[in-house]
């Protein structure tokens, strides 16, 4: 079970246990329909139990549900696949929670979760797809130093140092 802590935050290994309504709920939100291809389905609670499940235990997965201090979920950051032979991860992020969206948390986890893949797989590089008409996801991502590896369908890398 991984678990890193962040100034304002924790990234512990999501599990089945972490499966609720509230987090079924994110996948409802019109800004996730637009931009998870995940939300786009016909979604029920067993759906996202089988999701979270066909990830557990899978060496090349890192599946941390984002959790406050005081333990509330927030969001997921997901790195799949993890290939240690390519120094790469592919990264996926959802902050689930409303409040919490414009408030850097995605700036503080993706850093947090790239430090430990850095350490602990040799990670040098972290890849993310992201559509074009996600403004501010693209806004969060430059200001990172993400940069864009192919247009269509865009595809953005972090070098980490």
């Amino acid at each position: 079970m991984v678990n890193i802590k962040t100034r304002r935050f924790q990234l512990k290994t999501l599990t089945t246990k972490n499966v609720t309504k509230k987090y079924l709920s994110w996948f409802f939100s019109s800004e996730a329909k637009k931009y998870i291809s995940f939300a786009q389905k016909q979604l029920n609670i067993n759906d996202l139990m089988k999701f979270v499940k066909n990830k557990e235990g899978i060496k090349d997965i890192l599946f941390l549900g984002i959790f406050t201090k005081t333990g509330n979920h927030i969001g997921n950051i997901k790195f799949e696949p993890i290939s240690p032979k390519e120094k790469s991860a592919t990264m996926g992020i959802l902050i689930g929670e409303k409040d919490w969206r414009s408030k850097g948390v995605a700036t503080e986890v993706i850093m947090a979760g790239s430090k430990y893949l850095h350490k602990n797989y040799g990670i040098k590089y972290i890849h993310l797809s992201v559509n074009k008409k996600n403004t501010h996801a693209m806004y969060v991502y430059k200001k990172m130093n993400f940069k864009i590896l192919k247009k269509s369908p865009l595809i953005m890398r972090l070098t980490l140092k």
